[in-house]
């Protein structure tokens, strides 16, 4: 309780001061004569200036009461102990302890290779067919070959991953998956490829 005896006080005396300070204030806006209201208002500021200085005194006195103490444990630790400290009679040396010298191997995991390792698979690519002027795209049994079915215009289709692109000497040819099954060949140029699709 002694400890914050002299912060209170500080903070007491800051709150009398702020109270005359705001009693001049009143005093000095009564006042009609200019000279008078500004020696009043003067000193009211002076004792509000005083005011905050108890208050910042208080805070400041119990922020420094709070701070921890020195701690001497590790100036403790950095000098070396005399002998008959630490449990070691007189005469005797303290032995270092040392784990393992050298150090053990550490043990490393084997791979089990009878897990089978993933294969990365290829991602979907999808395509739209465009650009038929609504007329549809012919879908073919081969690169060429015999119209399978017709596929319109706007309808998406997979881009078969296991075939690369065939070129016949007149256009390139895509094999592809319709929505309904249908898989066949179909003019490279009537198809727009998605985004992440190998061109």
């Amino acid at each position: 309780m002694s400890e914050l005896f002299i912060p209170l006080a500080l903070a007491f005396a800051g709150f009398l001061l702020a109270l005359a300070a705001y009693r001049d204030v009143r005093r000095g806006a009564a006042r009609f004569y200019t000279l008078e209201r500004e020696a009043i208002l003067r000193r009211a500021s002076f004792t509000l200036v005083g005011s905050a200085l108890l208050f910042l005194g208080s805070i400041g006195y119990l922020i420094y009461e709070r701070q921890p103490p020195v701690n001497d444990t590790a100036v403790a630790e950095e000098t070396p102990a005399a002998d008959g400290e630490n449990g070691t009679a007189v005469g005797e040396t303290a032995t270092p302890f040392l784990e393992s010298f050298p150090p053990l191997p550490t043990e490393t995991a084997t791979p089990d290779l009878s897990i089978p390792t993933p294969t990365p698979t290829r991602p979907i690519c999808r395509a739209q067919v465009e650009g038929t002027f609504g007329n549809g795209l012919t879908l073919r049994d081969a690169p060429g070959g015999t119209q399978v079915a017709i596929l319109a215009e706007g309808d998406l289709v997979s881009i078969v991953a296991e075939e690369d692109t065939v070129n016949d000497g007149n256009r390139n040819w895509r094999k592809v998956r319709s929505l309904f099954g249908d898989e066949g060949w179909a003019a490279e140029e009537f198809l727009t490829l998605g985004a992440g699709c190998e061109p």
